[in-house]
């Protein structure tokens, strides 16, 4: 039987990375600001593009979007990333209970410990962001 996740722990599996809270936490960091860790939608990697690619576009820019704490706390560690770890983003898969729902709710999440991103683009404004697979 596969292990089952919280998203708290998940975060934690990335040397202790934490987020702010949580219940509304869609990042984190590690305690020693190398490392940022990030959900990442099971449905929306591009493996069309090479390196495969994500896009996190999907409402932001909304204001009910931008007032997320979630995604407050997400552009600041993107942020961060960018300005202190080379934009590189570890990784917690989050699977949707419904990809059409808005909000969506997570059905599961898990870490990736294989996987890291690199940030590609960045709007320090809205929290658009792309990523790309870094090839190890």
């Amino acid at each position: 039987m596969a292990k089952t996740w919280g998203l708290a722990e998940a975060f934690a599996s990335f040397d202790g990375a934490r987020g702010k809270n949580p219940r509304w936490s869609w990042s984190a960091r590690t305690p020693n600001g190398k490392t940022v860790v990030t959900t990442f939608w099971q449905d929306q990697f591009d493996y069309k593009t090479k390196p495969i690619s994500y896009a996190g576009i999907s409402e932001t820019g909304s204001e009910a979007w931008l007032r997320r704490p979630g995604n407050s706390e997400r552009l600041e560690n993107l942020i961060y990333s960018q300005d202190y770890c080379d934009g590189l983003l570890r990784v917690v898969i989050t699977v949707a209970e419904d990809v059409n729902a808005d909000p969506r709710k997570i059905a599961d999440c898990f870490p990736q410990p294989k996987m890291q991103m690199r940030i590609t683009y960045l709007n320090r404004s809205t929290g658009e962001f792309r990523a790309e697979l870094v090839e190890r």
